[in-house]
């Protein structure tokens, strides 16, 4: 199959909410939508007495709903569903390694805007894989604009490209936002307040969040685009906007191949913890001229 979403399910009102996401976002696309179920194939005391077994054919018939579920409201889409012997973590990492476009899953919600409870699958696969993956909560909500976080210095083309095709796939609005904050230095001494550093940045900041929209705004002239330039932290402001009425917010992740250290980035570990609405993790990797101006060989 070339071109096509993976969903992870398990038969959860989360994992439900995620496979419909995805079977939207397979068929704005035009491409394929791949089913994953993952069951171990283990021997374990409990097989004597067919507690694996059971456990293993209502897992079939979980699958099997699921992709009547898509059948039956999506039926001009190219389904595929299989049921893989790994553990889920490796299950969905070697399946979206084939070629995903982009990988779905679902998430427990907290509350009504409280956000996901990212459990430990989800982070795994979220450090692993190297395409986009969005988390999906059940009530997900009416659709609203998309909204993404750029740094205009790091990943804002991979970023805004998987915003912006979104939006104009479903129709939607955008808000580009770029939160910027004083560097420590200027907060002290009364630097800040003595000139007018504040809106200086802020004049800079904007001039920079236009010129890296701008390629995208050519690209796709059918989606209305507002950009927003605050001075705050990132994940609050993302946060706010989630709440008011985002259908979709997009957040980039650094891409490390060192297997030490965090591999979520604190804007993004802090949205997936506090948005209500899906969230699409879009992972890029620093260009030459950015590794140089962070001191990397």
């Amino acid at each position: 199959m070339s071109g096509f979403v993976v969903v992870g399910v398990d038969g959860s009102p989360e994992s439900l909410a995620a496979l419909d996401w995805a079977a939207e976002e397979a068929a704005g696309r035009g491409a394929g939508l791949r089913v994953v179920l993952a069951w171990p194939s283990v021997v374990t005391p409990l097989s004597v007495l067919g507690a694996a077994d059971l456990a293993r054919r209502q897992a079939e018939v979980t699958l099997r709903e699921a992709e009547l579920r898509v059948r039956e409201r999506w039926p001009e889409l190219a389904v595929t569903a299989v049921q893989v012997p790994h553990d889920p973590v490796r299950a969905l990492v070697e399946e979206a390694g084939e070629g995903a476009e982009t990988l779905v899953l679902g998430s427990r919600g907290l509350g009504a805007v409280a956000g996901f409870l990212v459990g430990s699958v989800s982070r795994r696969v979220l450090a692993k894989v190297e395409c986009p993956v969005v988390l999906v909560r059940e009530g997900r909500g009416e659709a609203g604009e998309v909204v993404v976080g750029v740094d205009p210095y790091q990943g804002a083309a991979e970023v805004l490209g998987h915003a912006f095709a979104v939006a104009e796939r479903r129709g939607l609005p955008l808000r580009a936002v770029y939160a910027w904050t004083l560097p420590v230095a200027y907060q002290y001494a009364g630097i800040a307040a003595s000139v007018d550093v504040s809106g200086e940045m802020q004049t800079f900041a904007e001039v920079e969040l236009a010129r890296v929209v701008q390629p995208w705004r050519a690209e796709h002239p059918g989606v209305t685009v507002v950009e927003e330039v605050l001075n705050a932290r990132p994940a609050k402001v993302l946060a706010e906007r989630a709440v008011t009425g985002a259908g979709l917010v997009v957040v980039g992740r650094r891409v490390r191949r060192s297997p030490l250290g965090a591999h979520l980035g604190s804007v993004a570990h802090a949205v997936l913890h506090h948005v209500p609405c899906p969230v699409a993790v879009v992972p890029y990797e620093r260009t030459p001229e950015e590794k140089q101006e962070a001191g990397d060989e």
